[in-house]
């Protein structure tokens, strides 16, 4: 089961740097909302190792405190991010 999990960040971990990537092509962002988007998506994959991690050991509480802790943030900063950096330079670049 572990190394089903592991693999997932993998994959995970691969598709949001080759999404970041297309999106730095397709856009201009100013350089404080790469850090944000990149630091919510490192939070978002952190608290999901984290929770596979203590669930594994048999520890569900400090599997949900890393969710609520670490993926609660990071996804809350990525969708910040994205409503007032990033799809602004969408819609400019559309018109």
């Amino acid at each position: 089961m572990e190394s089903i999990q592991w693999f997932l960040l993998g994959v995970l971990s691969t598709l949001c740097v080759f999404g970041f990537s297309y999106l730095s092509i397709k856009i201009t962002a100013p350089w404080f909302a790469w850090v944000v988007l990149i630091g919510g998506a490192v939070a978002v994959m952190f608290g999901f190792a984290w929770a596979g991690s203590s669930f594994n050991e048999g520890v569900p509480a400090s599997g949900a405190m890393g969710l609520m802790v670490f993926t609660g943030p990071g996804i809350i900063a990525m969708t910040l991010a994205w409503r007032y950096w990033v799809a602004p330079g969408l819609r400019a670049e559309k018109s």
